[in-house]
């Protein structure tokens, strides 16, 4: 699909105009690490089997915006859910952003030709927070995995909302999402559904007087597919 091989060269283009200029700019930050997760649980879906996730990350800040790559990769050898996305951010106000990302979804072994539509998913997402509240929506607008029985775009469309607070020393969120529009399946729904529901916490572990490891888990439901998972990662 030509139009997702043009918004991956837009992006690249981008992403190097803007490292370029964030080294004369103060305020910018490059920020880069590796997230393992015991599961990979993505709004209530399991991806990458039954085994722990290593999820890589890169994200360049400048101004109002940020560009970054992220990727999620099962070490039980399990090709299907292996992920490498793109995504760019505009955070037009403290509590309004706009996020574009590019999913792509790369089989192992397999020669999908990255520049072509083949494995691609383009997602357009708004978030709003209001205090400790959140709320996303996210509708896929390209991509030849979100086609309905037509072959036109499905548009399959996920809102959640979120909940965080502090207790003790820990972070603590509550979330419920739901996906509508799911014509194609995207979600493994029948059109619509509750997917996502659950609860989550967060706290660093102090290790030394000068390491702390952050740990994280949460325990997620989907009442659609009547699935259950309790995960705990770490992040470095």
């Amino acid at each position: 699909m030509k139009t997702i091989k043009s918004i991956v060269l837009v992006f690249v283009a981008l992403l190097s105009i803007t490292a370029i200029n964030a080294q004369e700019e103060s305020g910018s930050s490059l920020d880069l690490g590796l997230d393992v997760q015991s599961r990979y649980i993505w709004r209530g879906l399991q991806f990458g089997g039954s085994s722990p996730s290593l999820q890589p990350y890169v994200e360049l800040s400048t101004g109002k915006f940020a560009f970054g790559a992220w990727g999620a990769y099962s070490t039980g050898g399990v090709s299907a859910g292996q992920e490498a996305d793109l995504y760019a951010t505009f955070n037009a106000t403290d509590n309004f952003s706009i996020t574009l990302t590019d999913y792509f979804f790369p089989s192992e072994g397999v020669a999908m030709d990255y520049l072509k539509y083949n494995g691609h998913v383009l997602e357009l997402m708004l978030g709003y927070t209001a205090g400790d509240f959140g709320f996303t929506l996210a509708t896929n607008v390209a991509g030849n995995a979100d086609l309905d029985s037509n072959g036109d775009q499905a548009y399959s469309t996920y809102a959640e909302i979120s909940y965080g607070t502090t207790i003790g020393s820990a972070d603590f969120g509550i979330f419920a999402g739901a996906v509508f529009m799911d014509d194609a399946g995207y979600y493994l729904t029948s059109g619509s559904g509750l997917i996502n529901l659950g609860i989550s916490a967060s706290k660093e572990i102090k290790i030394s007087d000068s390491f702390s490891l952050p740990v994280n888990a949460a325990l997620t439901i989907n009442p659609d597919a009547e699935n259950v998972y309790l995960t705990f990662g770490f992040s470095l």
